[in-house]
């Protein structure tokens, strides 16, 4: 309680000694130190800041290819891509959101459900499903009522 009341002591004797000193200003002054602020800094100019370089890392994912083989003889390689999402008839895959008719490679989006997205290509179509995530990274306690 004491050290409080000390600090309040502190806090109003300094308010009141700037308050003095704003006092202690004439109109001029004031308006002196009005106009300084109201004055026009130049800053950065635009081609100095097209020449600095980008602060971001931007995170490009490696592209997964997967063997194809008959035989024991690999025939072709594939892309293998990650679907992560699916939002408003939208598909995130590999990092990047697509809708329908979207081309990606050689394929193109065909279908999008509430669980996976239809690739169609010349060779033929492929699934995407969205994995199930066995562990929940937000757990919601109901408790008792």
């Amino acid at each position: 309680m004491h050290k409080n009341y000390i600090n309040k002591i502190i806090i109003t004797a300094l308010f009141f000694s700037g308050v003095s000193d704003a006092k202690n200003l004439s109109h001029s002054e004031i308006t002196k130190m009005v106009n300084n602020i109201k004055k026009e800094r130049s800053g950065i100019t635009l081609t100095t800041l097209e020449g600095t370089a980008n602060p971001f890392i931007i995170y490009v994912p490696k592209e997964k290819v997967k063997e194809v083989k008959v035989a024991g003889k690999v025939i072709r390689k594939e892309v293998v891509y990650r679907l992560k999402a699916i939002m408003n008839h939208a598909a995130f895959i590999d990092e990047k959101w697509y809708k329908k008719g979207d081309k990606m490679g050689e394929y193109t989006i065909g279908y999008i459900s509430s669980t996976s997205v239809t690739l169609k290509s010349k060779r033929g179509s492929k699934t995407l499903n969205l994995k199930k995530k066995t562990k929940s990274l937000i757990k919601i306690n109901k408790g008792n009522r």
